[in-house]
């Protein structure tokens, strides 16, 4: 008898996929369930919003983001909800 491996097949990866960093990975809450169109962290669902940004404001979001070891989606979601503040700087000379 042959041993039948119980293993899924693994998919190949695309040409333009990228190894996610680790705060990019998503958090998975033991007992829950992901659903489509069901909230997770928050009360509500979240949109899919577009923002055009300069390269350096990227670099920028991304650095903030590795240091809070969260995505860039949820740096912003943070922003907007007032749990991380911003402050002004006048001089950025």
């Amino acid at each position: 008898m042959e041993n039948k491996s119980t293993k899924k097949p693994v998919r190949p990866k695309s040409k333009n996929s990228k190894v996610r960093e680790p705060r990019e990975n998503k958090i998975i809450c033991q007992g829950l369930k992901s659903l489509r169109g069901q909230p997770e962290f928050y009360d509500e669902l979240k949109k899919v919003v577009s923002v055009s940004l300069t390269p350096t404001a990227i670099e920028g979001l991304n650095n903030i983001s590795r240091a809070y070891m969260i995505s860039r989606s949820e740096l912003m979601e943070q922003i907007g909800r007032h749990v991380i503040q911003l402050i002004k700087v006048d001089n950025l000379d």
